[in-house]
């Protein structure tokens, strides 16, 4: 048979068009629905820890630490199908249900459960096992729980360098302390009574005008910051400190009269074994103004090492949200130095004008200082559930406490009727007299527990606001108006009675007691 040219081309150009449609009939004809290469190859891929991944660009395997960024979307079918997604922009906003995956440091995107397979429960994507933890995006496993975990460990270093890894909270605090105890210290009466009977303890109309009864009890401001390091990658291991600052809250008092009403400072008459009265102001006596100033001013700090104890990661309905979801957990322990620091003061000063023109002024000054040093030990856990945050801690610090109490007082005198007439000054006040004028020392163990719960909001994955309350007990302590002895014995009164006779009253022994500060804060967490 003979063929042409144009024949022969024609001929081959039909025989291979059917030899392809035969190829890719058979081949289709073999694989049936859902039973292909790549159906089955989806159907059993999961992910592997540490295993390389793909680069999608060039289709070449890179190290898993450079394919840190990928994203798993979970969705539920009669055959469970897990399927990798393209790699997610890190600025994008995830889908609900989808599960973030961040250099070191992930968070759980919950949405509606009506979207997610399973609704609401353990079953969802966001609590069935796909936690951190089994999908390998965090090498530390639970121990990330809430941290944000760097690349490299951080090394002491003999040039300059910073820490890898660290965190910096401020706070504002909004607190209360105990209130300070006094005595009466001034006094008057409602009804018209005689000299004698002015501003007496139990006299007709007796009124306390200052004293009695507890001071600075009000609300106290101040900041609270903490700052540290953590010594390995996976925040095992870290140093930090915190100091805070209540400010100083005082109180203030004054009064002055012309002689009506009538204004005067109790005491108790050790003489006569009677209530009794020094007069500030009474009718065609004396006139004068008295003041009490009372300051108190609380402070703390400490250096610690921390230590992760214990790490885990689950799913609970029981925080913030009845819907089973996933949860993480970091327990910690802390050890280190504790310091902290009370001082207080009570000042009375009257001025006084005679009659005859003489003029007084008396002062007596009460002034407390605590400062306590101990070793502190604390346990401190960190629940994480979405972009929520639950701290709780308790410290106990045991060390010694200084106390130091120092009472001082003073009168001027002048008299211009008197030789000399220039003002004279004495030791002594009212209730501060020679038998009980000092700087008294000593050292008391003492005990400093501390309670602490915080809320926190996760705002980027660096900055975190907090709102919390916070309770410190402080046992052993001196404050001013324990060391106020209101028992009097007139000969000391200056000028003093010479030859003196009677007791050394007032007089000074410690009169320790506890002390307790509690309040709210707010503020925030900056992690790097």
């Amino acid at each position: 048979m003979t063929l042409s040219r144009g024949n022969l081309g024609f001929t081959m150009a039909l025989v291979l068009c059917q030899a392809w449609f035969t190829f890719h009939g058979n081949s289709a004809a073999a694989a049936g629905p859902g039973q292909s290469t790549e159906s089955a190859a989806r159907a059993s891929w999961r992910p592997v820890r540490g295993a390389a991944a793909p680069d999608l660009a060039t289709g070449s395997a890179t190290p898993a630490s450079n394919a840190a960024r990928v994203s798993v979307v979970r969705q539920a079918s009669a055959q469970e199908e897990i399927m990798p997604a393209p790699i997610v922009d890190a600025g994008a906003v995830p889908m609900d249900g989808q599960i973030v995956v961040h250099e070191g440091h992930h968070e759980i995107v919950m949405g509606d459960p009506a979207m997610v397979s399973g609704g609401c429960g353990c079953g969802d994507a966001g609590c069935d096992g796909l936690a951190c933890d089994s999908m390998g995006c965090n090498s530390c496993g639970p121990a990330g729980c809430g941290e944000l975990i760097g690349n490299n460990t951080w090394r002491p270093c003999l040039t300059l360098c910073l820490p890898q890894d660290g965190w910096f909270s401020a706070e504002y605090l909004g607190w209360y302390q105990d209130g300070m105890s006094l005595p009466p210290l001034v006094s008057s009466n409602t009804t018209t009574v005689t000299r004698p009977q002015a501003g007496v303890i139990g006299s007709p109309g007796y009124t306390t005008l200052f004293g009695d009864d507890e001071i600075l009890d009000s609300e106290i401001e101040g900041v609270r910051i903490g700052f540290g390091i953590w010594l390995d990658n996976c925040h095992t291991w870290g140093i930090g400190a915190d100091m805070f600052n209540v400010g100083e809250i005082s109180t203030r008092y004054e009064n002055s009269s012309d002689g009506s009403p009538i204004l005067a400072r109790p005491f108790f008459n050790t003489a006569t074994g009677l209530e009794d009265s020094e007069l500030v102001a009474f009718p065609g006596v004396v006139s004068g103004r008295v003041t009490v100033d009372a300051t108190s001013e609380f402070q703390g700090w400490g250096v610690h090492f921390k230590r992760l104890r214990c790490a885990d990661e689950g799913c609970t309905g029981g925080f913030l949200c009845g819907c089973p979801q996933h949860f993480c957990r970091r327990t910690e322990g802390l050890f280190g130095y504790r310091g902290l620091q009370l001082d207080e003061s009570v000042a009375i000063q009257e001025r006084l004008t005679g009659t005859a023109g003489e003029q007084f002024v008396i002062s007596d000054s009460f002034t407390t200082r605590n400062q306590f040093n101990g070793f502190d030990l604390g346990w401190t856990q960190r629940l994480v559930r979405g972009y929520w945050t639950l701290d709780t801690g308790v410290r106990l610090a045991l060390g010694t406490n200084r106390q130091t109490v120092t009472i001082a007082g003073s009168s001027v005198i002048t008299d211009p009727a008197g030789t000399p007439s220039t003002p004279q000054t004495y030791q002594g006040g009212l209730l501060a007299q020679r038998s009980n004028i000092g700087s008294y020392t000593q050292d008391e163990f003492a005990v400093v527990p501390e309670l602490n719960a915080k809320l926190g909001y996760q705002l980027t994955d660096n900055l975190r606001l907090t709102v919390g309350y916070t309770f410190i007990y402080w046992s052993n302590v001196v404050r001013p108006g324990e060391h106020i002895d209101t028992d009097l014995n007139p000969a000391l009164l200056p000028p003093e009675s010479d030859p003196f006779t009677g007791v050394l009253r007032p007089s000074f022994a410690f009169d320790t007691t506890d002390y307790w500060a509690q309040g709210i804060s707010v503020g925030g967490e900056y992690r790097w």
